[in-house]
């Protein structure tokens, strides 16, 4: 048979073949400069290249971000404000800088995988001494178990990546926040006559009270009530429409029908009709409880009479569709007088968490480096690094194994000793009834650890969309915006409120499902990538191929990806920044500013953190998407009749026994099947023999055994006849 020349493309000489020629040794030197330039930009070495000139720019990015905000606006204990003012313009602005920051943090997470996978990847060497002891290593997934089997440098900058990014996902969403103001304002219910002067009394005869609480008794110094009189009636008299505002009864509900008022302040709800002996011109009057949640600060909206007080609740949606006869103790009310108040809503950055994000994302860029330039090691990445690597030089513990399978490995040790493989083994019987589906690909720890979370993700969210839906009704529930801060969805804890530990604490609780989010991204990521590598080697029992590799020679394929191909690993990049997005604005830092007459009060901010029902519903779509899209692939069949390996390197290092005569195997393209008696030691006339070659290859024979060593032939023929 003819055989293609062993070839080793952009091979050069480490050293000028001429001693005597200056030239010729410099352009040996530029040759070599060259070619390392070069291999550093083929395979895994251009994706760690990417990675790590990202994470070079998020940092970048996120040190300019820093000393920009700092010098240009200041900071107050860490904290600092880069804006005051309008709401719309706060939510409009930290909508998307939240946008921004969930897809720079998700990218540094995809980078951060792709190199860790790099890292995790064994030699030849360890891999054989794995085997040497009975042992086994992952191939070309993202691997924890190989930790403990590759070298301790490798393994130092494997846990860098891997720390340094749980900081930033705990912490990276909250380095810039909003807070909202909230007014302390005075309703009060009063005819004309009030507003010109008219006598008032501290006592206001409820209507339809029993006897025994006739009237309810201001708890106020008159004086502030007289101050508010005079205000209304100049108000009334030289009309200022920037100063105030004349609402018809639906807006005035509208606008007060909720806990914190922004761009407000006092409200009086004017009636026409005459009071009695008692009080002639005030019917109702009370100050608005600030930012305290216990109960709405708009129960007065429905304090029709005596007996309506009495109720916690304040359906406002009823009463706006009723709003012509919207009464508040027993008066009608006709219009509204409404004080207008500068917003004070604000874009707020943490010092102390920029500074802990760069510090990660510095570690992050430094250990990409570290692995682009000084990880030497040739480590087998793909799948198809280690078939050639097997190619080239077969494993000898691994004979007999030709179809060995991933689930085969519990008959690798040796029993009854801990550090030995069984070399022994005897040949097995071909027979697949059916197809494997790629759920196989995965081990079952795989499946139900990463599924396991993703149920109790899910649930959570429920829980939690459950309990908003339970405290709001349905109607209020998702009326809340994305990301929209309402005193009746609050999370309550019994952390502190306020100071610096009430940050901290609302930042950490807040951004927990954060950190929970990109860990299941990295199982994601891993099951898929093993579904994958399985459909990749199933390909080669069906067509002849050129093998996969990082450093490609002859004419075997090099590639950018490691195991997830594009079309897969970029949606779910894309989809696992909008999950972390969406749910960015479905928990988060709440912190409210309370302000009374256009002055910061003393009480201090409050910091909590709320929750939006709608953005919750989006991530718990997008979660069951999710879990149905693995599922679904999970249930495809693959085609080819090869085993189902995974990423074991037993079984990888099993089928790839190729023909001694088929030296240049992995140069070319080959294919998987049964191989004819074509040289020494391949099949037999009782057990065949398959693997990867260049030769030509026949499907396998259903019901036929295999092992592969002429050996194996006459030790079985021997245990037949025995």
């Amino acid at each position: 048979m003819c055989r293609r020349p062993r070839t080793w493309s952009g091979r050069i000489p480490t050293k000028s073949t001429t001693t005597t020629s200056h030239s010729s040794t410099t352009r040996g030197r530029y040759l070599v400069s060259t070619y390392r330039a070069k291999r550093k930009l083929q395979g895994w070495h251009f994706g760690v290249s990417i990675a790590a000139w990202t994470a070079s720019s998020v940092f970048l990015l996120n040190v300019i971000f820093t000393i920009v905000a700092a010098v240009q606006f200041g900071t107050s204990g860490g904290v600092g404000t880069a804006f005051d003012g309008s709401c719309e313009y706060v939510n409009h602005v930290t909508t998307w800088l939240h946008l921004v920051i969930n897809g720079l943090s998700s990218i540094l997470l995809s980078a951060s995988n792709y190199t860790m996978q790099a890292l995790s990847a064994p030699t030849r060497q360890e891999v054989d001494r794995a085997h040497s002891k009975g042992d086994w290593m992952d191939i070309g997934v993202a691997s924890i178990r190989n930790l403990s089997r590759i070298k301790w440098h490798r393994v130092v900058a494997w846990w860098v990546l891997a720390v340094s990014s749980v900081p930033i996902h705990l912490l990276y969403n909250s380095a810039v926040f909003k807070s909202i103001d909230t007014n302390q304002y005075w309703v009060v219910v009063a005819n004309p006559q009030w507003l010109k002067g008219g006598n008032f009394s501290m006592d206001i005869p409820w209507a339809g009270a029993p006897a025994d609480a006739y009237n309810m008794t201001i708890p106020y110094d008159q004086s502030y009530l007289d101050g508010l009189q005079a205000m209304w009636a100049n108000a009334s008299q030289t009309w200022n429409a920037t100063a105030y505002r004349n609402m018809s009864n639906a807006e005035c509900i509208q606008t007060y029908g909720q806990n914190f008022i922004s761009g407000f302040n006092h409200v009086l709800a004017v009636t026409n009709e005459d009071g009695d002996f008692t009080n002639e011109t005030m019917f109702y009057a009370e100050q608005s409880s600030g930012a305290e949640f216990s109960t709405p600060n708009y129960m007065w909206l429905c304090a029709s009479d005596y007996d309506a007080t009495s109720s916690l609740t304040c359906d406002t949606k009823k009463i706006k569709a009723n709003a012509d006869e919207w009464t508040i103790n027993g008066k009608k009310i006709d219009y509204c007088l409404s004080q207008l108040e500068p917003s004070h809503c604000r874009i707020g950055f943490s010092l102390q968490v920029l500074i802990a994000v760069i510090v990660c994302n510095a570690l992050k860029s430094a250990a990409m480096f570290w692995t682009l330039y000084r990880q030497k090691d040739a480590t087998l990445v793909t799948i198809g690094d280690a078939i050639a690597s097997y190619l080239d030089q077969p494993d000898e513990l691994t004979k007999g194994r030709c179809l060995m399978s991933r689930t085969d490995i519990k008959d690798w040790k040796l029993q009854g000793t801990k550090d030995k493989p069984n070399t022994n083994p005897l040949p097995k019987t071909y027979f697949q009834a059916r197809a494997p589906r790629w759920f196989a690909a995965a081990s079952w720890k795989r499946w139900i650890t990463t599924f396991s979370l993703i149920s109790l993700a899910l649930i959570v969210s429920i829980v939690l969309l459950a309990m908003g839906v339970s405290n709001l009704s349905p109607v209020n529930a998702f009326s809340i915006g994305f990301g929209a801060v309402d005193s009746r969805a609050l999370i309550e804890t019994d952390f502190p409120q306020e100071g610096g530990g009430g940050l901290v604490a609302a930042i950490l609780l807040a951004n927990c499902p954060q950190a929970i989010v990109s860990f299941l991204y990295l199982l994601y990521n891993g099951l898929l990538t093993s579904m994958l590598l399985a459909k990749e080697w199933s390909q080669y029992a069906l067509t002849r191929k050129s093998l996969r590799v990082t450093s490609p020679h002859g004419s075997q394929r090099s590639t950018y990806y490691l195991q997830l191909p594009m079309r897969y690993s970029f949606p779910l990049l894309l989809i696992s920044a909008t999950l972390h997005w969406i749910i960015s604005q479905s928990i988060f830092l709440a912190i409210i500013v309370q302000y009374d007459d256009g002055v910061e009060s003393s009480d201090g901010n409050i910091t909590q953190v709320g929750y939006s029902c709608p953005p919750i519903v989006v991530a718990i779509l997008i979660g069951v998407v999710l879990s149905v899209g693995a599922v679904g692939l999970g249930w495809r069949r693959f085609k080819g009749g090869m085993p189902v390996v995974g990423s074991c390197s037993v079984a990888v290092a099993s089928a790839c026994h190729r023909p001694k005569g088929d030296g240049d195997a992995s140069y070319v393209p080959v294919k998987w099947g049964e191989v004819r008696d074509v040289g020494e030691g391949m099949g037999g006339e009782d057990v065949g023999h398959c693997c990867f070659t260049s030769l030509e290859v026949e499907p396998l024979v259903k019901g036929r055994m295999y092992a592969g060593e002429k050996e194996m032939n006459v030790r079985w023929r021997g245990i037949r006849s025995s």
